[in-house]
């Protein structure tokens, strides 16, 4: 028994490129729909009913929480979607590599040779790398990365502010809003003096030409 069990360990420890081989073959959109179960299982934790005085406390950190989890959602299509972008990237370099080693002189014999063969290097690479740049596929990939970068721009300042709020700050989009009032009293104060000079040169009888 002790020698079979030897020997099932060797066979084991002698083929370990089967875990590395079922890791790198897991698939992102499984990898995000296991995450995302268990973001709901803790959005549902997060619903249960608080009694007490942290009844306000627990509606800021329910707030948080479900802030934390769309984040974690983003964070996890943004790496998705920059693993998709950069294999782009990856394939388009090794493919002009290839074709300029294709083009490449046989012989390195002089300094000439060097030289053409730099602009045969830049010539493919900027025509594959144009081609891949005006391509509708990495227009999308940009999309996609540019616009989870925001969403996730968009959850940090709501999570800021809504630690903000438990503190009693003034938010940042209160402080927008208060620039905008001050500004728009400013403008009709602005306004009213204009109309009441007017009205004091009328009554004066001084209406300037």
């Amino acid at each position: 028994m002790v020698i079979e069990d030897e020997v099932n360990n060797n066979r084991s420890s002698s083929n370990p490129n089967r875990n590395t081989q079922s890791q790198d073959n897991v698939d992102p959109r499984f990898l995000q729909e296991q995450i995302g179960r268990v973001f709901t299982i803790w959005s549902d934790i997060s619903r249960l009913p608080t009694v007490g005085p942290s009844f306000a406390y627990s509606q800021y950190s329910r707030s948080d929480l479900k802030e934390l989890i769309e984040f974690g959602k983003t964070l996890l299509e943004l790496q998705i979607h920059l693993n998709e972008y950069w294999v782009q990237i990856n394939n388009t370099f090794v493919q002009a590599l290839a074709k300029s080693s294709e083009k490449a002189p046989k012989q390195y014999n002089s300094k000439q040779d060097f030289e053409n063969y730099r602009k045969i290097a830049i010539d493919v690479f900027e025509d594959a790398f144009t081609g891949l740049f005006d391509s509708k596929e990495y227009a999308i990939s940009c999309g996609l990365v540019l616009n989870n970068q925001y969403d996730l721009f968009t959850h940090m300042q709501k999570l800021a502010e809504n630690n903000l709020k438990v503190l009693n700050l003034p938010t940042r989009s209160e402080m927008d809003d208060l620039s905008k009032d001050i500004h728009d009293l400013k403008k009709t104060v602005h306004d009213l003096t204009r109309k009441m000079e007017a009205l004091k040169i009328n009554e004066s009888g001084n209406i300037p030409s």
